[in-house]
């Protein structure tokens, strides 16, 4: 049995709806632009992995602000970093679809146009512009389709590959620090330390990596995780403190523990990233959209073999120091039911709420971003509602 301890504040729901004003209609519109396309950061894996049975998804992101305020001078809107492709999903510019109101009620079809931008850095992103308003309850919702593989991971074939002389520039990115993760932690180099006593020189990458992050999965000593609100509610997002918060107390989220692990295998050289998606946290016997909530897991670039996933919270629960690198883990590289899972975004941002949790200022993962505050991280928007929906579109492409 996979054990699942998360601190999930997001509502999986088989249908939108707003419970602030269910008979307000939202205004639709879908106009889409892409941009240069993307570099091969999505490439079918290869050698020792590869991908299997395909499922299709259609995602509905809800954002309300409850108070918004806007300068009538500064052209404004929405970003949300959906990343577009990857080795386990892609997702078709075209199936993007935006519906906006304010205080409640449906904007003009003109304010509602979304661009989708494709960018070489990876950074892919869907914009919805902001009407001319100054103080104001905004919403928006967006809805695109998404394909989802299962992954296979030959660990065997894989282990014969030795480091790389140089990675691979589209990857680059992913081992440098990024918001929550700082692989130049003086905690993740003692960790850092640590691992190097057990691995040596002529460690076979893989076993390298699953060494740092069974380490990392096992890097805090209370999970401090709590179960996701009532069906049907509305929440502030996925609560997470980061990498160096998360060691500093010794207290995370099972998301705080996908940053730890991320935030070591780049301290130890290898591209490294976290994935932002649904994810079913039931014991998996059971495939209801209801059971799917907002949850994080990781990926790392193993060479000749491409971005190969894990889950750090599975092998938190079930790898122990007795499991052999050599063996398969449950929670890294092999999954038949990987297409279960519904990702989102690469891109994290931590922001900090204005309203209180408790005697606290809880932290969240922000699924949406303002464009003028694109260079400010955790500067806004803040105290966002979210509220997601899935729905099943069948098998996939073969």
């Amino acid at each position: 049995m996979r054990k699942w301890m998360v601190m999930v504040c997001v509502i999986v729901t088989m249908f939108a709806f707003s419970p602030l004003d269910p008979q307000a209609p939202l205004t639709d519109q879908s106009i889409v632009e892409t941009g240069i396309t993307p570099p091969p950061d999505g490439r079918p894996p290869t050698g020792a992995l590869q991908r299997t049975d395909s499922r299709k998804w259609e995602i509905t992101l809800n954002i309300d602000l409850p108070l918004f305020h806007k300068n009538d001078a500064v052209s404004e809107s929405i970003i949300f970093p959906v990343s577009i492709l990857d080795t386990w999903w892609r997702v078709d510019p075209r199936s993007f679809r935006a519906k906006v109101s304010v205080d409640l009620f449906p904007v003009a079809d003109a304010s509602a146009n979304l661009t989708v931008n494709q960018s070489r850095s990876g950074d892919s992103r869907v914009e919805i512009p902001i009407p001319n308003f100054v103080d104001f309850r905004l919403r928006t919702e967006l809805t695109w389709v998404v394909e989802t593989w299962s992954c296979q991971l030959d660990e065997i074939a894989a282990a014969k590959e030795l480091m790389p002389a140089a990675w691979p520039e589209e990857v680059q990115r992913w081992r440098l620090a990024s918001p929550g993760i700082d692989p130049q932690d003086p905690q993740i180099q003692e960790l850092r330390r640590q691992i190097l006593q057990r691995i040596s020189a002529d460690t076979p990458p893989i076993y390298a990596a699953k060494e740092i992050i069974r380490t990392g999965s096992r890097s805090l000593k209370s999970g401090n995780h709590k179960e996701g609100n009532s069906f049907g509610i509305w929440s502030r997002g996925l609560e997470m403190r980061g990498s160096s918060q998360a060691l500093a107390t010794e207290i995370g989220s099972e998301s705080d523990v996908a940053c730890i692990c991320v935030a070591l295998l780049r301290s130890m050289g290898f591209p490294a990233r976290p994935v932002i998606g649904l994810v079913d946290r039931s014991k998996r016997s059971a495939t209801s959209l209801s059971n799917k909530k907002l949850g994080m897991w990781g990926e790392v670039y193993l060479p000749n073999c491409g971005w190969v996933p894990f889950d750090s919270d599975w092998i938190r629960g079930g790898v122990s120091a007795a499991n052999r690198l050599d063996q398969p883990w449950t929670g890294f590289g092999s999954d038949s039911e990987f297409n279960e899972r519904v990702p989102i975004t690469h891109e994290l941002d931590i922001y900090q709420t204005k309203a209180a949790d408790g005697n606290r200022i809880a932290s969240f993962l922000a699924l949406c971003r303002l464009k003028t505050k694109l260079d400010q991280p955790g500067q806004g928007p803040t105290d966002i509602l979210v509220q997601t929906s899935l729905i099943s579109r069948g098998r996939g492409q073969r």
